[in-house]
């Protein structure tokens, strides 16, 4: 089990990369604060050497918004990697 942070692009994508697994790992994002914003995210892709994540955060305003949370850009998030 491994622990790897990126900071999301622009559009508030991670892209992490890690040795070769000899299988699909699991692998799983670590919820974290940034102030009194919740930073969390959803993998959107991956492979045996990496995966993309979504990088998301929670509003600080909901009034009139589409939802809790929105893109994160420029923000640090880390996943677990379990090799199986």
């Amino acid at each position: 089990m491994e622990r790897y942070t990126a900071t999301s692009n622009a559009s508030g994508v991670a892209t992490y990369t890690w040795p070769a697994c000899a299988a699909t790992p699991d692998v799983d994002v670590i919820l974290g604060w940034a102030g009194t914003q919740m930073i969390s995210g959803g993998v959107t892709a991956q492979t045996l050497t990496g995966a993309t994540v979504a990088v998301m955060r929670s509003r600080g305003t909901l009034a009139l918004s589409s939802g809790p949370f929105e893109a994160a850009p420029n923000t640090a998030l880390t996943i677990r990697v379990i090799c199986n």
